[in-house]
């Protein structure tokens, strides 16, 4: 017989192998399966404006991409810090914006032969306070109108500002001149000025005003009044004519105060200060400079509020005083031929320093709720200096002022400038304060609805 082929015998599972398979099917499958699940990567997010892909479709020719604006510049006591050394340079020197800065503070063209006020950097406390950035700024004032009014600081500040932004792109002046001085009798050439920024349609101006309200200045000629005389209850239409125009204005003075003058309010003689009549009381000039300080940023906010086009903001900004540093006469060599700052707490604030900044700050409060009151569209600041300002004794003319004073030889008794900053100079350092301002302003126009 042949053989047999094999056969296979098919038992039935006992009860108990079921059981297993049925547990290990219960258990051990959804195991696996929660596995999987969590091994996989997460589904990609849908696109986004910023991570869409290559073939997103562009919005359409009719819209504009939406504009984020900016980030805003947390808050900062910019008074508040130290100077320290710094090994940036300057953007700008006396010869590449030679034609811009006014001959009395161009200090290395006059033969100032130390450098060594150009080589420090204001570090406030708790904060940063970026380098000067031309690009940023005009970006943010694009297409608007940056004013200063005020006396010859708020020009030093305004040739300051100039000076950087032209480092990076081309100015043009379009009214008045180079050369002068810009505070003499009759020299117009320097108080009116403006430049034009076509890179980005911007513009920047300064007007001369010293007392921010109407006024008559004294006179250097024979027989010329030799006080000034202030109407403060008037404005100065020089300047608040142009209000209306004008998208950021930023007012400084005070050291004009300080000078002989009779002050007027509606046409009554209310005060003075070196009364030129010895049967007047001296008032001082601390309530005079308060009311002109009033007058400016109310004339500021009422028009913008009569004239301002909806949707076009303001800002209005006040530069605190600024201290001088005369130390003996006026006209001694040392005047103030500090070549480094005050450390913090080297140099005791002064009492007509502490009282201007303090009516300044306290007058800026007061504009900024006037003008939220009134829905005038203005954004009111101060840019508190008079500190920062108060340790630079060594950024001044001083006897440089005038072109190589010691060509020959050491002198006795020379003229010194220790109340205007050299350019470049600590001044620059406002003007730094200042993008951070106009920063936080432009920020918060563009997130308003």
């Amino acid at each position: 017989m042949g053989a047999s082929s094999p056969r296979h015998h098919h038992h039935p599972l006992p009860l108990l192998a079921k059981r297993i398979l049925a547990f290990a099917l219960y258990v051990f499958l959804p195991l696996a399966l929660l596995h999987y699940l969590l091994t996989q990567p997460p589904p990609l997010p849908p696109p986004t404006a910023a991570t869409a892909s290559p073939s997103s479709p562009p919005p359409p020719p009719h819209q504009e991409a939406p504009k984020v604006a900016a980030a805003a510049p947390p808050p900062c006591d910019y008074s508040d810090g130290e100077w320290v050394r710094s090994a940036e340079t300057p953007r700008y020197n006396g010869t590449s914006c030679g034609e811009t800065i006014k001959s009395g503070q161009n200090c290395e063209a006059h033969g100032r032969p130390d450098t060594g006020y150009l080589r420090w950097r204001w570090r406030p406390r708790g904060c940063a306070l970026p380098p000067f950035d031309p690009a940023e700024f005009l970006n943010l004032v694009r297409g608007r109108h940056v004013a200063f009014v005020g006396d010859s600081l708020a020009r030093n500040q305004c040739e300051s500002l100039v000076c950087l932004l032209a480092s990076a792109f081309p100015a043009e002046l379009t009214r008045g001149a180079g050369g002068g001085d810009g505070d003499g009798d009759g020299d117009e050439r320097r108080k009116f000025r403006r430049w034009a920024f076509p890179s980005h349609g911007a513009t920047v101006s300064v007007f001369w005003s010293p007392f921010l309200v109407n006024g008559t200045e004294k006179s250097k000629a024979p027989g010329g009044p030799r006080h000034n005389r202030l109407y403060l209850d008037r404005p100065d239409e020089r300047w608040a004519a142009e209000i209306p125009g004008v998208d950021v204005v930023v007012l400084a003075a005070g050291h004009w105060f300080l000078h002989p003058a009779v002050f007027y309010d509606r046409g009554e003689a209310v005060g003075c200060h070196h009364c030129p009549d010895p049967g007047r009381a001296e008032t001082g000039f601390f309530g005079a400079f308060r009311l002109a300080v009033r007058h400016a940023l109310r004339e500021v906010v009422t028009r913008a509020a009569r004239s301002s086009p909806a949707g076009r903001p303001k800002l209005a900004v006040l530069t605190t005083f600024s201290p001088a540093h005369f130390e003996g006469d006026w006209d001694s060599p040392t005047a103030c031929a500090r070549t480094e700052p005050y450390a913090p707490g080297e140099r005791e604030e002064g009492y007509v320093d502490r009282e201007m900044w303090r009516a300044e700050a306290e007058e800026v409060a007061a504009a900024k709720a006037d003008a939220a009151a009134r829905g005038a569209g203005v954004t009111v600041e101060a840019l508190q200096v008079t500190r920062l300002a108060g340790l630079r004794a060594d950024g001044h003319p001083g006897a440089y002022m005038h072109p190589f004073p010691f060509a020959g030889g050491e002198r006795e008794r020379v003229p010194n400038d220790c109340v205007h900053w050299c350019l470049p100079g600590p001044i620059d350092t406002w003007n730094e304060i200042l993008l951070q301002i106009v920063k936080r302003w432009a920020h918060a126009a563009s997130s308003s609805p």
